[in-house]
């Protein structure tokens, strides 16, 4: 039955030697940082917990920051590279490039950043990282240089000084630009109103909210804003534009001559509180539907200048002022 299990191979004296210890990743001599839970790492990053080098995996990296290295939920996204002792030599300072013409425009809490742009802070510069870390750049707590920075920014190095403007842009070709005027900007209080084929106007540039009854439905989304990332899936870029558009005429002081050829569909005002001082022109066909509360203030006609020709059927209830 053993026979069955194994093969000899030959005979052997003494004991084979261990092999080296692994060293730090690449041959580095020394250790990377520890491990920080929250921290946002990437692909390919390394860190140490206990004196073993762990590295971030390509594909599941996204659980790097909240699954420890060497648990078992955490062996999914981190691999062990070996042992490591001591502490990685330092790598020189990062720097901006040495024709760098000075520092970006200082970080400001109250704008709004996306992957990409450039801030400084107390002399030094800082990027925000792409999506989906670029949603911390933005968010109180997370500023450049705070203890959580590093979820959203990349040091970059340090900047003197300041960048020079840009040129002004340049007027796109004719067939591209709007010669009418920029439309009203968009504006976050107007969500409400933007519907397909809304135009509105950001950075000299006119938008037009789209006219699939999906896609649509972004241009009430601030998210969706031209001046965001994802405009696109909301509103089709028009074309170039200046100044602003010319006002239509004013409305007429006057009543147009002849009516209009069908009437509104609702009443222009509700009715007024008085009747009018004048009667309509003619009477109703029919008469009023319940007799007026109060007798009128005065007789319908003046009465006849002889007696009637017949008493009364019944007497009245009092006599009159004198006899006759």
């Amino acid at each position: 039955a053993a026979a069955a299990a194994w093969t000899v191979v030959g005979s052997c004296s003494g004991v084979i030697p261990p092999t080296k210890a692994p060293s730090g990743a690449g041959g580095n001599p020394g250790c990377p940082k520890a491990w920080v839970s929250g921290t946002a790492y990437e692909a390919l990053d390394q860190v140490q917990v206990d004196g073993m080098i762990y590295e971030c995996d390509e594909i599941y990296y996204g659980h790097c920051p909240y699954r420890e290295p060497g648990t078992v939920p955490g062996d999914e996204s981190w691999t062990k590279k070996g042992k490591c002792e001591g502490t990685l030599a330092p790598t020189t300072a990062p720097s901006v490039p040495l024709d760098a013409p000075g520092c970006p425009a200082a970080f400001s809490a109250s704008a709004t950043y996306e992957g990409g742009d450039s801030v400084e802070v107390g002399g030094v510069v800082y990027e925000c990282k792409a999506w989906p870390y670029s949603a911390f750049c933005s968010l109180t707590n997370f500023e450049p240089g705070s203890d959580n920075s590093d979820l959203g920014w990349i040091k970059k190095g340090g900047c003197d000084g300041t960048i020079a403007p840009t040129s002004s842009p340049t007027k796109p070709p004719a067939e591209l630009y709007y010669d009418t005027g920029c439309h009203h900007p968009w504006l976050a209080s107007d969500l409400d109103t933007y519907v397909p084929g809304t135009r509105v106007s950001y950075n000299n540039y006119v938008f037009e909210c789209k006219s699939d009854i999906h896609y649509s439905k972004f241009c009430k989304q601030a998210a969706y804003s031209p001046s965001g990332i994802y405009w696109s899936l909301a509103w089709n870029k028009i074309a170039w534009c200046e100044g602003t558009m010319a006002p239509t005429s004013t409305p007429s002081a006057e009543p147009s001559l002849t009516p209009s050829a069908a009437p509104s569909l609702e009443p222009s005002v509700s009715p007024s509180d008085e009747p009018s001082l004048k009667p309509s022109a003619s009477p109703s066909d029919e008469p009023s539907l319940k007799p007026s509360a109060e007798p009128s203030l005065k007789p319908s006609a003046a009465p006849s200048d002889e007696p009637s020709l017949k008493p009364s059927a019944e007497p009245s209830l009092k006599p009159s002022a004198s006899p006759s």
